[in-house]
């Protein structure tokens, strides 16, 4: 029982290192993608700067500590951003919940290749969530109608857009449609619990993607972990 006890305690000890450890030492240990700039403060309470502007803020709670879930909630802020929610980690799955607000273009600064685009999005994501076994998605991300400039090439304009997240089976949807009496739609994306994506991208969104055939889906497949 001395040694059961002792190896609780040991193991305490190491989790609050672990969460009260310099956040900027852990960023260099693990490394870091470019869109972060800078880190300050722990993995418990700390802020990141990230491209686009944009302020990344994250404070812990102890509540679930001792059931086995560690939670942090997150705030995202910037000149057209303002989002919140909660991230968990548990011993047996990964995941975000409760996320709302609203997004704007800021947001496009942190995924590379993307087109600049002016539109607004309103975001309400109940859940997602990664385990071995399954993805699991409820919630909606609205986007208003926006003017894009592709570099190099001659602006265009994108519709009002509806991504739907859901669950099939033991796999995550998002499903993109046009927001309009038709709901035509434009492409789904399909995450595994093995980490691959497979995309579907439909013809209707080649208004959307310069270059992309319209003549037939475009199907694409990649792991992302």
């Amino acid at each position: 029982s001395i040694l059961g006890l002792s190896l609780i305690a040991l193991l305490c000890f190491a989790a609050t290192v672990a969460i009260t450890a310099p956040a900027a030492t852990i960023a260099r240990m693990i490394g870091m993608p470019p869109q972060v700039r800078t880190v300050h403060g722990s993995l418990w309470s700390g802020r990141a700067t990230l491209a686009g502007g944009l302020t990344l803020n994250w404070g812990g709670a102890w509540q679930n500590l001792l059931l086995g879930r560690f939670e942090s909630d997150l705030r995202l802020t910037g000149a057209n951003t303002l989002l919140e929610g909660t991230f968990y980690v548990t011993p047996l799955r990964i995941g975000v919940e409760n996320v709302t607000g609203r997004g704007g273009t800021d947001l496009l600064t942190l995924v590379p290749g993307t087109v600049p685009c002016d539109g607004q999005a309103v975001v309400d994501i109940d859940a997602i969530a990664v385990s071995r076994s399954a993805v699991t998605a409820l919630g909606r991300v609205q986007i208003g109608e926006s003017s894009c400039q592709p570099p190099g090439q001659a602006p265009f304009s994108a519709p009002a857009l509806d991504l739907r997240l859901s669950s099939d089976g033991e796999d995550g949807l998002a499903t993109l449609t046009k927001n309009d009496a038709a709901t035509t739609r434009l492409g789904q994306g399909r995450l595994t619990p093995d980490g691959w994506i497979k995309l579907q991208i439909e013809p209707a969104a080649a208004v959307l993607i310069p270059g992309l055939p319209a003549s037939a889906p475009t199907l694409l497949e990649f792991q992302l972990f």
